[in-house]
């Protein structure tokens, strides 16, 4: 059951073929899982600008770069509870993979390429596991589908696990605040039923628990893994919409065709208008705003045909926005202990800033480049389309709670911020109810 752990990273990988085998078996009892990760490691353009951090992983060897999609097994090591700092969103059960060889110890998933990084600190009561999980790297090399190859039973899980390299300029491990920030913005969505979000058409990817061992800032989170979608459903990542397949055209291309929509109206109809009803809905609702571009928001399809729900992933991106929080009569009494408002970002006016930069910047741009060279686009890619549809959103709700506007609508939500009373009534019960008088 224990063992002493290699430092080299090569020696989990798996062989080519052998990595290529256990994915598909396990697509055989879980087909859903493997087709997404299949699309967020294949269909991933990397691009930069001059002058960019570059976002290519040159510190990573290639053979565990996604779009290798390399299958390794994962290290472990447990350790005495009292030596790890957990956090947990109160409502949701300890993942059993965390869980120790007994009721007094944590288990702790590592990367192969961090193994290093754990070993040169001498965890205090550590010891290693023999290797019970496969994995292997989402888009992101910090996030990785994990499965048990030795039972068809269990569903594969995600975690979120430090990467003990520099990526993009940054140091990639998971560290405290990230950690306390993503079981922050979990646990003060508790108030709201899944159910309930999902009318929104709001689906959660929720980092709900996070561990820490005390000697390190290197930790993990765990992270929802939809293992069993419905009939001919699926989850596509924005960014693998809108990337280059080889000679054939992005998909988001074969989308707008065979809708038969003019491609500005099938932005609008299908992108835009529903992800800004869900960015108000939960800034003015839950008092949380989100990093809403292409990486961050994954669409589901029925049949081929956008359902205008949208995958949200990565709590760690999220600001809790305690004015609008307090607006919605709502307060932070669902955090858990040793997370505060300080741990969930500066208090400052950040919804339209953050719109403007992610989804209308980011997430819109990626959208208007990969039509552009298959239709007539707007030349401001769709900046226009985004300002008109959030000002009259933001009229409406505004409206409907007896609240002046003017014509600038971002000066009217600074100044509705800093009302002295919770005053908010959302005036829908679900999107389709908001599209119509929207």
């Amino acid at each position: 059951m224990w063992t002493t752990p290699n430092p080299n990273p090569q020696h989990y990988l798996r062989p080519r073929a052998a990595g290529r085998a256990a994915l598909r078996k396990l697509s055989l009892s879980y087909p859903d899982p493997v087709k997404w990760i299949h699309q967020e490691q294949t269909l991933n353009d990397r691009t930069i600008s001059e002058g960019d951090y570059s976002i290519k992983p040159t510190l990573v060897p290639p053979e565990f770069w996604p779009e290798q999609q390399p299958v390794f097994w994962l290290p472990e090591f447990e350790a005495p509870r009292n030596q790890f700092r957990l956090f947990q969103n109160p409502t949701r059960p300890l993942p059993w993979y965390l869980s120790g060889s007994s009721s007094e110890f944590y288990s702790h998933l590592v990367n192969p390429l961090s193994v290093p990084y754990f070993l040169n600190r001498d965890l205090k009561g550590a010891r290693w596991r023999n290797p019970r999980f496969l994995a292997t790297p989402m888009a992101s090399h910090r996030t990785l589908l994990v499965w048990n190859p030795r039972s068809s039973n269990t569903p594969p899980f995600a975690v979120k696990a430090s990467l003990n390299l520099w990526i993009g300029g940054g140091n990639r491990n998971v560290r405290l605040f990230e950690i306390k920030r993503s079981v922050g913005i979990s646990s003060l969505l508790v108030g709201i039923p899944r159910a309930d979000l999902a009318r929104q058409g709001i689906l959660l990817l929720d980092d709900s628990v996070g561990l820490l061992h005390k000697q390190t800032n290197a930790g993990l989170l765990a992270r929802d893994m939809p293992w069993e979608l419905g009939p001919r459903e699926e989850i596509v990542p924005v960014f693998s919409l809108c990337a280059s397949r080889n000679d054939r055209r992005p998909r988001i291309v074969e989308l707008v065709e065979s809708s038969g929509l003019e491609p500005t109206t099938w932005v609008d109809t299908f992108v835009l208008t529903p992800l800004i009803y869900q960015a108000y809905f939960l800034g003015m609702t839950e008092g949380v705003v989100g990093e809403m571009h292409e990486q961050n928001i994954l669409m589901e399809l029925r049949n081929g045909i956008p359902t205008k729900r949208f995958w949200h992933r990565d709590l760690g991106g999220f600001r809790a926005d305690n004015a609008l929080r307090r607006l919605a009569n709502k307060n932070l009494e669902a955090l858990p202990a040793h997370i505060h408002l300080a741990d969930l970002g500066e208090q400052r006016d950040i919804f339209h800033e953050w719109l403007h930069s992610y989804l209308q910047g980011s997430l819109a741009y990626a959208v208007g480049h990969a039509l552009r060279n298959h239709f007539e686009i707007p030349t401001d890619h769709f900046a226009g389309l985004y300002n008109a549809r959030a000002s009259k959103l933001q009229n409406l709700i505004f409206s409907a709670n007896g609240i002046r506007t003017s014509r600038n609508f971002e000066k009217d939500f600074e100044r509705y911020r800093t009302r002295k009373f919770p005053s908010l009534t959302w005036p829908w019960k679900n999107l389709e109810a908001a599209l119509r008088d929207w």
